[in-house]
C-alpha cells in the first residue's frame, strides 16, 4: 500500500510504503500526484518512506515502477529514500546510479536530516 504523507513542500511528492505495493497503487495514488506537482513545477522531488510492514511489491508493479522511471526520469531533481532496511539499501543504492538526478538514503532516525536535504535546493 502506498500512503501520500502531507507535510512537505509543494514541489515535493512524499509516500510511505506499507504492507505490499501493487499497480493500484500506482494508478490511484503515485501517478496522480505525481503528474499534479509537475502542473506546477517543472521538477520535482520524491521522497520514498518504507515503514517496518513493507513486504515487497507485486510482479506488476515492477512493471509500473519501470515505466515510471522511463517516462519521468527527467522530471526529478531529488530523490530520498527512507528505510532501515538493508536489502532496501542496496537495491535503492544500486538504482541511483541510473537516475540522473540525486538519490540519498537515509534510516529513519535521520529523517530530519532527509527533510534538510530534500528542501534544500542545490544540488
Amino acid at each position: 500500500m502506498l500512503e501520500i504523507l502531507d507535510g512537505f513542500n509543494h514541489d515535493t511528492v512524499a509516500i510511505k510504503a506499507s504492507g505490499v505495493v501493487t499497480g493500484d497503487d500506482y494508478d490511484k495514488r503515485l501517478l496522480p500526484a505525481i503528474e499534479g506537482r509537475l502542473k506546477d513545477h517543472a521538477s520535482i522531488k520524491l521522497w520514498y518512506e518504507f515503514d517496518e510492514g513493507f513486504k515487497g511489491i507485486t510482479v506488476e508493479t515492477l512493471w509500473d515502477d519501470a515505466m515510471l522511471g522511463f517516462f519521468h526520469l527527467t522530471d526529478f531533481s531529488r530523490v530520498v529514500i527512507i528505510t532501515d532496511s538493508d536489502w532496501i539499501t542496496g537495491m535503492a543504492k544500486a538504482m541511483a546510479y541510473m537516475i540522473p538526478c540525486p538519490v540519498r538514503v537515509f534510516d529513519k532516525s535521520s529523517s530530519h536530516l532527509a527533510e534538510q536535504w530534500i528542501a534544500d535546493n542545490e544540488s
